[in-house]
């Protein structure tokens, strides 16, 4: 049992493995369209001008502050940000499943060289 269980093992941890790397992938790109929902946003309000053509979020706390309020009505900003979150959670769980099978792992290897010694 231990021997076919320790054959097994390798293509299990590889698999997890491939299955965290798509996942951080994944969880990257929705980041980086945060960024870049951000960085739009934050473009068109610096480019804003008033009635008498002046800017008008004229300093960091007015765009900080109008940057936050599009963040808080952005159906597209929340969806993005919920599945972020997600994402964030499955990451989470696939490190300490891979955690898991490489104790487990060691915890074999362990058992055999006691059991060759006796």
């Amino acid at each position: 049992m231990i021997k076919e269980r320790l054959l097994d093992l390798p293509n299990e941890i590889e698999n997890k493995k491939t299955t965290l790397l798509s996942m951080q992938t994944h969880l990257r790109n929705e980041k980086e369209k945060l960024q870049m929902w951000e960085l739009t946003e934050l473009a068109s309000i610096s480019s804003e001008v008033d009635g008498n053509g002046k800017a008008k979020y004229s300093n960091d706390t007015k765009r900080k502050a109008e940057l936050q309020r599009r963040i808080d009505v952005s159906e597209e900003y929340a969806g993005i940000e919920e599945l972020v979150k997600k994402l964030e959670g499955k990451v989470d769980i696939l490190n300490i499943q891979l955690e898991k099978l490489l104790n487990e792992q060691g915890n074999l290897r362990a058992i055999c060289r006691l059991e060759g010694r006796e």
